[in-house]
């Protein structure tokens, strides 16, 4: 701070000082600055500015204005300043004047004529300078600030390879902030999918405090601007990196070397004082009769890279993935060099090496806890995820068990037309069954996705049909709601391709279901908007374009509508129901195949979602086939034993059963059903699971051992799981029904069996 006081002092006395010593032929230079004196870019420019002008050993005068445009950005105190500063230098002939930064330049462009009429201009630290903005004007030039967002961006990445998320801290008010704000949103594109940018602007210091406390060290933080300090003035810019860096356990990033030193762990960075030397010399060459024409704008300026030694080992990181040429500061001096004295005693020697020594036995120490505590939080993860595949799988058997007795009581009721208001509620209550059984099926598919062990099937399909069945699936509720679907096609679709026919379309029945549930009038279109052949192989990309005119999704929330559990905050979920898993389950079912997606959307106005899906070219000796046309007829008038202890469950078996016109045996458990076995012929049987007495997997066996494999036995269990199937199949069961049962299902299955027996 004292080192600065000094600077400026001798600055001040040079300036008054030249004038006196060297008559009044000196010629008279106007420096105008955008910012406020004490500020370390601002005076960075400025000590540029005056070495180069005290060195170059000419006569000079200097006078010096400050716009004040960082702590007063609002358009009408700019204004107040700007005719503040009109009314010094009004009357006041310079030889040349040098502007600093964005506002200072706006300043004197707008009123050159007035005041700068015929005289040279210089500028420095002008963001991404364009000719355009000079609109035809002459005699001007000058240096461009040109902050290295990529390089910057790649070299963080290159040293935090884990990094997901972007968050950019700055403002929207001046000139500089949306010049920041854009080069960003220039790399955006080139990121995608690898990361998310998020643009934190003009957020109030203590929220934003909280916010970045929240930050994971996986974020990376970009500081674009100072902020305000909790008093709500406004801070320097290394005070600015240092209470952000106090409050986040985030790596901080700049694009300026007055960050450095503060908190920040580096970037290709800007340097002030650079730009105020290359003005300064461009003005002395204007000053020696150089046309400002024949000095081009100074675009290339050399910034560089430099680190922080001390944030780079506080986050571990490693010197050797810096860029090459990068210059590390505040790195500390060896023991050697820190001690020379004390290394010329032998006694300091020994006692050096005895602390190396102890110090290398705590790190080993400290490593080895380390690594027992990371295994012990390894073991207690998978502890918890094998827990949470538990807890599902009994979720799942609780809810479907009562849910089969609810579903098909509802569907034996609704065959019965005599009451027409029993009729409706019967509707109701199998419709809020089949609710019920969506949400378990998007809990269960999260959690396969979740785990990597979703399998994706390659068998070959007709796209055209699946879409048309998607949209004629959904029209037949949109009838008397005033919107309309419509399927789209500008490009030729393929007749038959390879693929998992049933996991896209659960992806468009997810996007579409979404559409059609915030779409309250209006209409929706599913478009396919291209097909794009994949080079050196014989695969496809489709891409899709689901968009509706309803009610949008604010801009806040965009970024994670595709988390788990997430619904837009301003939709109450008494209005829209839902789990929050559906596009999550679709971002992740489309990134397994290989695809992306994205969305736009505008509140009150509608959304669009885009997305590419690929599949392969199907050979011409294939088709796709129906899996449902399987050959198989109705079979009735068969001995079916029933072994169910749900006794809702039982009832409906029995009942439906019986109306498919067969004989039916009912048994509580296991141990029941083979007593019946005993006396009975039967042709088929049903055999739950979980029952007293005896379990419906032991009861299975005993059948084997007696009758083998000539009786058919099928399994009804609330065990839905991934690999349960096989699990039963392996066991003895000729087939597997899941509950909730269907009466198609058991029609199905119940021939199935019994056709391959009568074989």
């Amino acid at each position: 701070m004292w080192n600065k006081a000094l600077y400026m002092l001798t600055v001040m006395l040079l300036t008054l000082s030249v004038p006196c010593a060297r008559g009044q032929s000196a010629p008279d230079i106007l420096v105008i600055h955008s910012y406020n004196p004490g500020l370390s870019w601002t005076d960075d420019l400025h000590q540029g500015i005056v070495e180069t002008l005290t060195s170059s050993g000419k006569p000079w005068t200097l006078s010096t204005e400050y716009l004040d445009a960082k702590r007063y950005p609002k358009e009408h105190m700019l204004q107040m300043q700007s005719e503040l500063i009109a009314t010094h230098v009004r009357g006041h002939a310079v030889d040349a004047v040098i502007v600093s930064d964005d506002a200072a330049f706006g300043f004197v462009l707008q009123n050159r004529e007035e005041l700068f009429a015929g005289v040279p201009i210089i500028f420095c630290g002008v963001n991404n300078f364009q000719p355009e903005i000079l609109g035809g004007a002459e005699g001007i030039t000058g240096v461009s600030e040109i902050i290295s967002v990529r390089e910057t961006l790649d070299a963080a990445l290159a040293l935090h390879p884990d990094t997901r998320n972007v968050v950019i801290i700055g403002g929207s008010l001046s000139s500089t902030d949306r010049s920041n704000r854009s080069q960003f949103l220039h790399l955006m594109p080139s990121y995608a999918g690898r990361l998310r940018f998020h643009f934190w602007q003009d957020i109030p210091t203590p929220v934003l405090l909280e916010k970045v406390a929240t930050l994971s060290p996986k974020t990376l933080v970009f500081l674009a601007n100072a902020i305000a300090g909790l008093d709500g003035r406004m801070l320097d810019f290394g005070p600015s990196a240092a209470l952000i860096r106090a409050n986040t356990q985030s790596p901080i990033y700049g694009f300026w070397d007055f960050f450095l030193g503060h908190g920040i762990v580096g970037g290709k960075l800007v340097n002030g004082a650079e730009h105020g030397r290359i003005a300064a010399r461009m003005a002395l060459r204007i000053l020696d009769g150089t046309a400002p024409s024949d000095l081009p704008v100074v675009r290339e300026v050399a910034n560089r890279f430099f680190f922080d030694y001390r944030e780079l080992n506080r986050f571990n990181l490693d010197e050797k993935a810096l860029p090459e040429g990068s210059i590390v500061t505040h790195r500390p001096l060896s023991i050697f060099e820190a001690n020379k004295r004390l290394f010329l005693i032998f006694g300091s020697i020994v006692i050096a090496l005895l602390v190396i020594i102890i110090s290398l036995t705590l790190v080993a120490h400290i490593r080895k806890q380390t690594l027992l505590e990371l295994q012990s939080a390894r073991r207690k993860a998978d502890e918890a995820n094998e827990a949470k595949s538990l807890f599902l799988a009994h979720m799942s058997h609780e809810i479907r068990t009562p849910l089969t007795g609810i579903m098909g009581l509802a569907e034996l009721a609704l065959g019965n037309p005599r009451s027409p208001s029993v009729q409706e509620y019967l509707a109701l209550i199998r419709q809020s069954g089949q609710n019920l059984l969506h949400i378990i099926n998007d809990i269960l598919d999260f959690s396969k996705v979740e785990a990597g062990k979703i399998d994706l099937q390659n068998t070959p399909f007709n796209p055209g049909s699946m879409l048309e069945s998607t949209v004629a699936f959904f029209n037949s509720g949109l009838r008397e709601k005033g919107v309309t679907l419509s399927l789209v096609l500008t490009e030729a679709l393929p007749e038959t391709v390879l693929g998992d026919e049933n996991r896209i379309r659960q992806i468009f029945f997810n996007l579409v279901g979404n559409a059609v549930k915030f779409t309250e009038n209006g209409k929706i279109e599913l478009r396919l908007t291209g097909v794009t052949p994949k080079e050196s192989s014989g695969g496809m990309v489709l891409d899709f374009e689901i968009s509706d005119t309803g009610c949008g999704i604010p801009e806040s929330k965009l970024d994670s509508i595709f988390e788990r559990f997430t619904q837009a905050a301003r939709f109450p979920t008494r209005t829209y129901q839902g789990t929050g898993l559906g596009l999550a389950i679709v971002k992740q079912l489309i990134e397994a195949m290989g695809g992306s997606i994205a969305v736009q959307s505008t509140e009150g106005a509608g959304t669009t979602f885009f997305f590419s899906i690929p599949v392969e070219q199907a050979l011409p000796e294939e088709s796709a086939q129906d899996p449902t046309q399987n050959g198989e007829s109705l079979v009735q008038g068969l001995t079916v034993l029933v072994a169910e202890d749900n006794p809702i469950n039982r009832l409906f078996l029995q009942k439906s059963l019986e109306k498919l016109g067969h004989r039916v045996i009912c048994a509580t458990n296991g141990q029941e059903a083979l007593d019946h076995l005993e006396t009975a012929t039967v042709d088929c049987v049903l055999m739950d699971i979980q029952m007293p007495v005896m379990d419906g997997s032991l009861a299975t066996r005993h059948i084997r051992d007696r009758f083998g494999h000539n009786l058919p036995v099928i399994a009804l269990t609330a065990h839905a799981l991934q690999g349960d199937r096989e699990k039963y199949l392996q066991d003895g069961f000729d087939e597997y029904l899941a509950k909730p049962i269907s009466i198609k299902d058991l029609t199905k299955v119940i021939a199935h069996v019994c056709g391959k027996k009568s074989l």
